[in-house]
C-alpha cells in the first residue's frame, strides 16, 4: 500500500470508530454553575470527495457521549470520548455576561487516544450563539485542531525514504454550524453542522486528513433551565 492510499485508509478508520471527537455540539452559553448535562449524538459522516461509503458502501456513523458541568458563573468544563478508544477535555469561558441573549466563548482542550498508534489532540474554538426564543438557539463555530499522529510508522518499508516528521502536527480548521431546541427543563434537541479543512500536514506522521463533514443530531439533558434573559 503506498503512502497515500494507507493514510485515506486510516482516515477512513478513524471516522468510522465510534466518537471522533470534532464534532460541537455545544452552543457559546455555559452550563449552569453547579449543573451538569449530558450530551449524546450521533452523526453521519461524508469523507471528502470519496463519499460516504466505507466499507460495504455504509456510510460511517460516529457515536458522541459529551459531559459537562457548570464551574463558576461563565465557565464549564467537559469531557466526552474521542477517537473512539481516548478522552477529551476542555474548558470553556463566555466573554459576555450569562443574562445577555447573546454569547460570545473561547474554549481549549486536550485528548489522547489509543488508535493503532496514538493520538494527541489540541483544539481551540471561537463559538457564538443567540437566543432567538426561549426555545431556539442558533449557533456558529471556528476552530483550530491540532493532531499529533504517533506510533503509525512503526514498521516503516526499509526500501523507501519517508520525510522526516516536521513537529507540527496535523491541522484542521473547523466550522460548524447548528440549532439548539431547548424546553424549558433545559432539556434540548440539537441538529449541527461540521466540516473539517486540513491546513497543515506533517508527512512524517504517515497520516493524512481527508476534508470530512459531519451531519449531526444531538440529544442533552437539562440541568434546569439556563439563567434569566434580560438583555441583549
Amino acid at each position: 500500500m503506498n503512502h497515500s492510499a494507507r493514510a485515506f485508509a486510516i482516515t477512513l478508520l478513524v471516522s468510522a470508530s465510534a466518537g471522533c471527537g470534532v464534532t460541537r455540539l455545544q452552543t457559546a452559553r455555559t452550563v449552569p454553575r453547579g449543573a451538569t448535562h449530558v450530551t449524546v449524538a450521533s452523526s453521519l459522516v461524508y469523507t471528502g470527495d470519496r463519499g460516504a461509503d466505507v466499507g460495504g458502501g455504509i456510510p460511517p456513523i460516529p457515536v458522541d457521549v459529551m459531559v459537562r458541568h457548570g464551574a463558576g458563573e461563565r465557565i464549564d468544563w467537559g469531557v466526552r470520548n474521542f477517537f473512539g478508544l481516548g478522552l477529551l477535555a476542555d474548558v470553556k469561558w463566555n466573554l459576555l455576561a450569562p443574562e445577555r441573549r447573546t454569547a460570545l466563548a473561547i474554549s481549549g482542550g486536550f485528548g489522547a487516544a489509543a488508535d493503532s498508534g496514538a493520538v494527541l489532540h489540541v483544539p481551540l474554538t471561537v463559538t457564538a450563539s443567540h437566543e432567538v426564543r426561549p426555545w431556539f438557539t442558533p449557533y456558529a463555530a471556528v476552530g483550530y485542531s491540532t493532531y499529533w499522529i504517533i506510533g503509525y510508522d512503526a514498521a516503516p518499508d526499509p526500501n523507501v525514504s519517508y520525510a522526516p516528521r516536521t513537529g507540527t502536527g496535523d491541522g484542521l480548521l473547523m466550522l460548524h454550524a447548528g440549532i439548539e431546541l431547548r424546553r424549558a427543563t433545559g432539556r434540548a434537541l440539537m441538529l449541527e453542522y461540521t466540516i473539517g479543512i486540513p491546513v497543515v500536514n506533517d508527512p512524517g506522521d504517515f497520516y493524512g486528513f481527508a476534508t470530512n463533514q459531519f451531519f449531526s443530531i444531538a440529544f442533552h439533558t437539562g440541568g434546569g433551565p439556563g439563567a434569566p434573559v434580560m438583555s441583549r
